[in-house]
């Protein structure tokens, strides 16, 4: 009970001996924590913004366009346009990629209404992909899709392949490139799922190059890699997103000699506007806890 605890509570506020009993979880807590916590969902960590969801469908067009533009530039032959996936893991309900594609398609009609050519948007593919471990709820809404994939397997299927052909107007088989970029909200603690974000699309050099941690050495594996980009959102670093070390180099939970995103040839960039615009869950007065944070390959 509460004055099973042995500080002395006399003079002390109701909030204060709550806050003390359940160490530091009350005296700074607002409507906000009240709201997460009277939903009663373990999957639930994210309130998504209007202010948030527009300013990270921009972004994220924005950096598909340059990927577009780099692609060209470095193309000496006419190939095929590249096909971009964004692709949700552990996507819970599909809010996420629901809010996302309507944002996107939004911007793309106003953009499109300032141009003086009348075009079709070319958006990129938005898929929710969750394995339905959290028990997040599943809405009867056809614009709200979850396929029940673990993060390997929505891997596996919508990452790019070597050697996949379709064919073009003409009936000639052209390849068929795509490009991958991942969001993941919230990562379960402990967990690492960024080593197969990582992993390069050559399975056969994959395996090989896979060392004892399960991650894959950048300086024996150039090839190129499933995941183009990845952008992780929630706590950073020392909180319960991911695993300290492994997901994001911490030092203080270090484990082996190098931080393993450090040896897959990807920078961290981390998206401060972005992260400003968010609410979460253990968000109070005294703290902001959750961020958005991008690693981009630059092999």
């Amino acid at each position: 009970g509460l004055h099973d605890n042995n500080t002395n509570n006399e003079g002390s506020s109701i909030e204060q001996i709550i806050h003390d009993n359940l160490r530091g979880q009350i005296k700074h807590s607002g409507p906000l924590n009240a709201y997460f916590e009277m939903r009663r969902r373990e999957d639930s960590y994210e309130l998504w913004t209007k202010d948030y969801i527009f300013g990270l469908a921009r972004y994220l067009l924005e950096r598909v366009d340059e990927m577009n533009r780099h692609s060209s530039d470095s193309s000496s032959t006419s190939t095929p346009p590249i096909e971009t996936i964004i692709l949700d893991v552990g996507a819970g309900d599909g809010r996420l990629v629901y809010f996302l594609r309507r944002a996107m398609e939004e911007i793309a009609k106003k953009e499109n209404r300032h141009s003086k050519e009348e075009q079709e948007p070319n958006l990129p593919i938005i898929i929710a992909t969750d394995d339905g471990s959290w028990k997040a709820p599943i809405y009867d809404n056809k614009h709200i899709r979850v396929e029940q994939l673990s993060a390997i397997e929505a891997l596996d299927k919508y990452g790019p392949k070597t050697g996949t052909t379709t064919p073009d107007q003409h009936g000639v088989a052209a390849k068929k490139k795509t490009r991958l970029i991942v969001l993941c909200s919230w990562m379960p603690p402990g967990q690492d799922w960024t080593a197969d974000f990582r992993r390069p699309i050559n399975n056969v050099i994959a395996a090989a190059a896979k060392d004892e941690n399960g991650d894959y050495d950048g300086k024996e594996v150039t090839s190129e890699r499933l995941v183009e980009e990845y952008v992780l959102i929630g706590e950073a670093d020392d909180g319960t997103c991911g695993h300290n070390w492994h997901t994001w180099g911490n030092t203080d939970f270090k484990t082996e000699d190098a931080a393993p995103r450090d040896l897959n040839g990807y920078e961290r960039v981390d998206l401060s506007d972005l992260s400003l615009l968010q609410l979460s869950r253990f968000d109070c007065e005294r703290s902001s806890e959750s961020v958005t944070v991008s690693f981009r390959h630059i092999g």
